[in-house]
């Protein structure tokens, strides 16, 4: 533990002195009496000094800054945010690690930033802004990246006043390096919000601390991925607000009526300019994006995000935030790209990377070596993210922002859970990033142990996988809660995706194909076992079934309908990929950007209505594989209207933000099929949450038991493409069958007797009940789903159910 240096501050001014550095209350008292003789200071103070970033203290602020190698920090305070020169300038004292100085006379609305020397550019009494003096190197041999003519944002400010402004100076080092960017700056600003919940959402909160609540509870998440953006940014979208939380917040009712339960938001916390389409180039891990927000001034973006959460929880939709603490995107979204000898036909482009530029936002700038992960050369970035910038998780600095920042959206901002990009990276050990530490050692433990995170039933939501380099993906390895048995990580289960998508596209996928074992993992993963809730890789620590979630298609890859009519991706020069027409070498160009192994299928020409019927029939069996499993359902925005991406299955790119890649409400709007498909959607999210006891379980073993069967009812042919699944057990809910027929054949099913009752229709996907011939003898509109019978199910005549080829039907019995 290294020696504190302290000087004896007024009590609350303490306020972000403390970061703790590892150790604890009684060791801090001791560590101050001992280097500073000073007065006693009590528990309560000692809290009062852990909070980092602005403390709004007595008349004024204190302002903290985490650094472990800065040699000099200063803090620069702008009355105009657009000069290039600050208004006032303040040396900050260092104690420990934290920087700390405290401002009187300052408040809401303030813009400040920081500018920082350290040992690659020592401090030097004639350095002015614009001037090399003092410097040594961009990078030197220890990853310190230091250039004090480069200012830089707070990591814990709430609100930045705009996107850095490159016509006024670049962030760059290397021939850069001495370009001011005190006026081209993003700005930290002081907020603080007036919002005022209602009372409705007082309720809420109350309720959301009841683990047991009704609709709430953890086996109840039906969950809608959906951009923030993109989904409202289309006129015909009908919003007030397009392209924004507040257009967002005013599609609720939409929201509401489809029956989802969560929204999931692709990340909303700031990006650069360059942050490419998704958000996942974080440079700020408590600000929303200003550009999503109708009202862009610094304080009213906060108060509009909390309208959007208030307006959803109204119709009992919780907010789930997608967070990327496993890198950021200080220095752009990706490289430039060089073709070079050694790239072979078919290969990616080699990266064009030089040591010495490098962008300084933020952490980079403020400490280099505390917050990334650096390879041992120590000037380039350790990458198992696959798109570099990776951070140090597990390191003093990074997992106290990564708490603080859950805490501060959860309390602050009434969001209800989080879903984790690349997952694993926050599981690796510190400084031995190709190595999955024991979870209790790292913050996946602390994140799903949190009292306060607790306190409200957050859910934890992992992406179960990265680019690292590791031979095995630890999919299943995530850990349970230690304090809440109930509350464990949540994990997209991507071999659930994967088999789905072969059993129904792929004529040779039978029931036993097997995704293969996950490391020597228990567990054959064939569709029993994914259908089952992947019991065997989530109970061993014990969790339970909802902590899979299954899904066919997200943000990334092809979207539902193009699952169906692309043998291919489709992701050179074209509407959602203008960059490849005139950028051939964009890194967006790769030929390998985008995921080859789809398992996708076109099933005929877009536009010809019969190839048109039968993708509309695998959509439905799609839908139906997620209702009818046990786990955690997950729908990609859009897909409920057969939302296409023309065939690209990687529109991630910066300039992929546009029209063609926004939600094209006025598509969905005109057609009759696309108003099918939603209902079609809806009626399978009703049919999931009114029969919760067969296919929604809490535990393993809790629900409805379930007998697998084959077509004749007798013991199941596990080498064919024919399931009847049984919950035959009427003391739970009425008894039920799923007759599943994936073979290009009609097959006749013989139902199990019900002495006293019939079997009657609630759910068919196939193609006859969606065509106008039916529609119109069942005296149906042209824009209502014929596939569903929920409200007046109608009985099924005799023994046996002729199931057509491609199609899942459930029946109950009455």
């Amino acid at each position: 533990m290294s020696t504190l240096r302290m000087t004896r501050l007024k009590g609350a001014a303490l306020a972000s002195v403390l970061f703790t550095l590892g150790c604890s209350e009684s060791d801090y008292v001791r560590l101050y009496h001992s280097e500073a003789r000073a007065p006693s200071y009590s528990v309560e103070d000692v809290e009062s000094m852990k909070h980092m970033g602005p403390t709004f203290v007595d008349r004024g602020v204190n302002f903290a800054l985490y650094s472990e190698n800065a040699t000099k920090l200063e803090l620069l305070l702008f009355d105009d945010p657009e000069s290039n020169r600050p208004t006032r300038t303040y040396e900050m004292k260092r104690f420990g690690d934290v920087w700390s100085v405290y401002v009187e006379g300052v408040g809401l609305g303030q813009h400040y930033g920081f500018r920082a020397w350290g040992p690659n550019w020592e401090y030097d009494a004639k350095w002015f802004p614009g001037s090399i003096h003092g410097f040594k190197a961009d990078a030197d041999v220890y990853g310190n990246r230091f250039n004090p003519n480069k200012l830089l944002t707070d990591p814990y400010s709430k609100a930045l006043h705009r996107d850095h402004d490159w016509s006024k100076g670049s962030t760059a080092s290397g021939p850069a390096r001495t370009e001011v960017t005190y006026g081209a700056s993003a700005k930290s600003v002081l907020v603080q919000s007036t919002y005022q919940w209602g009372e409705a959402e007082r309720q809420y909160r109350e309720n959301r601390q009841d683990e047991n609540w009704k609709g709430h509870q953890w086996n109840d998440l039906i969950v809608y991925e959906v951009h923030a953006k993109g989904f409202t940014a289309d006129p015909a979208s009908g919003v007030r607000f397009p392209g924004t939380y507040r257009g967002l917040g005013e599609k609720a009712d939409y929201f509401k009526d489809l029956g989802i339960t969560a929204v999931e938001l692709l990340p909303i916390h700031e990006k650069p300019l360059d942050g490419g389409y998704w958000g996942y180039q974080t440079i700020n891990f408590f600000a929303p994006e200003v550009s999503y927000a109708a009202m862009k001034r610094p304080h009213e973006v906060i108060d509009e995000f909390k309208w959007m959460v208030e307006e959803l929880h109204k119709r009992d939709i919780e907010v789930i935030v997608d967070v990327v603490y496993n890198h950021t995107g200080e220095g752009g979204l990706w490289r430039e790209k060089l073709e070079t000898d050694d790239v072979q036909p078919g290969e990616p482009l080699e990266s064009l990377d030089p040591a010495e530029v490098a962008g300084l936002y933020s952490f980079r700038g403020i400490d280099n070596q505390a917050y990334y992960a650096l390879n041992p050369d120590r000037r380039t970035y350790w990458n198992n993210t696959g798109v570099g910038n990776q951070t140090r998780p597990n390191h003093r600095p990074m997992r106290k922002l990564t708490m603080d920042s859950l805490r501060f959206y959860v309390e602050e901002l009434h969001v209800d859970g989080f879903r984790f990009d690349l997952a694993p990276i926050l599981g690796e050990r510190d400084g031995d990033y190709n190595r999955w530490d024991d979870p209790r050692n790292t913050v996946l433990q602390e994140v799903v142990d949190d009292p306060v995170l607790q306190k409200y039933n957050t859910r934890i939501i992992a992406e179960p996988w990265s680019a690292g380099g590791w031979y095995c993906m630890p999919l299943g390895e995530f850990p349970n809660s230690q304090t809440q048995p109930g509350n464990g990580w949540y994990e997209w289960n991507g071999r659930f995706r994967d088999w789905w998508r072969s059993f129904i596209n792929e004529d040779g996928w039978k029931l036993n194909s097997n995704e293969g074992s996950l490391c020597g993992r228990p567990g054959s993963v064939d569709g029993a076992f994914l259908m089952y809730g992947s019991k065997e890789w989530f109970e061993r620590n014990g969790r339970r079934p909802y902590h899979s979630m299954n899904f066919i298609t997200v943000h990334d890859g092809f979207t539902m309908y193009d699952l169906f009519a692309y043998s291919e991706k489709q992701n050179k020069c074209g509407p959602l990929n203008p960059v490849c027409c005139d950028t051939p070498n964009s890194p967006f160009c790769d030929k390998e950007s985008g995921e080859n192994h789809n398992r996708s299928r076109n099933w005929g020409p877009v536009g010809d209505e019969r190839a048109e019927s039968a993708r509309r029939q695998m959509m439905r069996n799609a839908f139906m594989s997620m209702m009818i499993s046990h786990g955690t359902p997950m729908i990609l925005g859009g897909d409920e209207w057969m939302r296409t991406q023309l065939g690209n299955n990687n529109a991630y790119s910066t300039r992929a933000d546009n029209p063609f890649n926004w939600y094209q409400w006025g598509a969905y709007l005109a057609r009759d099929e696309r108003h099918r498909m939603y209902e079609f959607v809806k009626a399978s999210i009703r049919l999931r949450k009114e029969h919760a006891y067969a296919f929604a379980p809490a535990d393993y073993g809790k629900g409805a038991p379930l007998a697998w069967k084959s077509a004749t009812n007798g013991p199941v042919v596990w080498d064919s493409k024919q399931l009847m699944i049984h919950y035959h057990d009427a003391s739970f809910g009425p008894e039920l069958v799923v007759l599943i027929n994936m073979e290009p054949r009609a097959v006749e099913f013989t139902l199990p007797e019900v002495p006293g009752r019939q079997w009657k229709r609630l759910i068919d996907t196939q193609s006859y009940f969606d065509s106008p011939a039916y529609l119109t003898s069942a005296g149906l509109g042209s824009r209502v789903t014929g596939n569903a019978w929920l409200d007046a199910p109608p009985p099924v005549a005799g023994t046996t159910y002729g199931v057509p080829d491609r199609s899942i039907v459930v029946l109950r019995a009455e």
